[in-house]
Formats: C-alpha cells, structure tokens, sequence
C-alpha cells in the first residue's frame, strides 16, 4: 500500500516536471484571453434535498496575464453577464433573474479580479481574488488546473486548458432567497480554454 503511494506521488512529479519543461521551453503568449467556443461556467444548488439542479452562464469575458516564467506573477479577471444564465428551464431562468435573486436589470454583470495567484505544483495553483456579485465585493479562492498547454492541432496556435473550482456563499453578497430550501454553499466549477489575446 505504501509502496503503491509513493508509485502514484512519484508519478505525478514526473508528470509534473515533464510538464515544466515543456512549458519552459515554449514560446508562448503571456497574454491569454477566454475561448468563448471553449469555457463554461457553471454551478449546482441542493433542492430541497430532493435533487441537484445544474446550471451555467452562456456569456463570460476574460483576461489572463500568465507567464511560464514567472507564474506566481500571472492575474485574471473575468466578467459575467447575469442574464446569460441557463438552468435548462425558462420559467426558472426568468426567476432568477429577478430581485430576489441576480437583479440582472439592476446588476447585469458579475466579476472576478484577482489579487494573489500561488502554484503549488507546474500544474495546480490557488487563485484569490474579489468576487463581485449584487453591488457586494468579497474575497473568493479558487482551485486551478491546468489541464493541458500546447499549440491545437486546428489552429496551430498555443492552448491552456484549464479548471476551476470554488464554493460561493450567495447569502454572504445578499442572495437570501429560499436559503431554507435551496442550498446558500454554491459549488462552482469553470472548464475553459486560454487563446492568445487578440489585438484590440
């Protein structure tokens, strides 16, 4: 058992460094920005103890600064558009997008700008930043992956793919609505690809 643990950590260290190197001897962008075609943003509630319900946002923008030399350095941020919220049912969808829950009309986006971004390993890192949501600004860290970075066999041009992992707690920015039935503890999770930024 030990022994097969020590294999599994042994293993993920090579892989690890294999990855650096490749990295490190790229010729990559350090300016990324969001594949719109690529990334999805979504999150899950507890309904009641009934059920799970899954939903996402269809319209996300983002910016990332990241150089392999000097990743601790990288930052992001990103923007959500609350009306682009899409649980698989209209009539839910429209619900909350009222003041009980996004007030899309009075906030239409949501927003994530980081302030420290610390790589454990080549591959995983914890990114802290301010969390935007409801007029309300709080801290929220976020688990990244990377999943892979090289040059899509389509385009011929670099590709970071990437995960993302947090918990937001909606009641803490003011989401109180139906807190005894729907879950107030929100798992989100951020699956996306990084493209050289364009020229604006």
């Amino acid at each position: 058992m030990i022994n097969t643990k020590i294999s599994t950590v042994t293993k993920a260290l090579l892989v690890g460094s294999a990855l650096a190197a490749t990295m490190a001897s790229a010729a990559l962008p350090t300016q990324w920005q969001l594949d719109d075609s690529h990334t999805r943003v979504g999150f899950s509630v507890n309904h009641m103890g009934f059920s799970t319900t899954m939903g996402h946002f269809n319209d996300v923008k983002g910016m990332v600064n990241y150089d392999i030399k000097a990743p601790d350095e990288a930052s992001m941020n990103f923007t959500i558009a609350t009306d682009s919220i899409d649980t698989n049912w209209d009539a839910r969808d429209k619900h909350l997008k009222t003041d009980e829950f996004f007030n899309v009309e009075k906030y239409p986006t949501m927003t994530f700008k980081s302030t420290q971004v610390k790589f454990i390993n080549p591959q995983q890192a914890k990114v802290t930043g301010d969390f935007t949501l409801l007029g309300q600004t709080k801290p929220l860290t976020l688990d990244v992956t990377l999943n892979k970075i090289a040059n899509s066999p389509l385009t011929k041009e670099p590709v970071v793919g990437f995960r993302a992992t947090g918990t937001l707690d909606r009641a803490a920015y003011g989401m109180t609505a139906y807190a005894d039935g729907i879950t107030t503890n929100v798992p989100i999770q951020i699956d996306g690809e990084l493209v050289k930024k364009t020229s604006e």
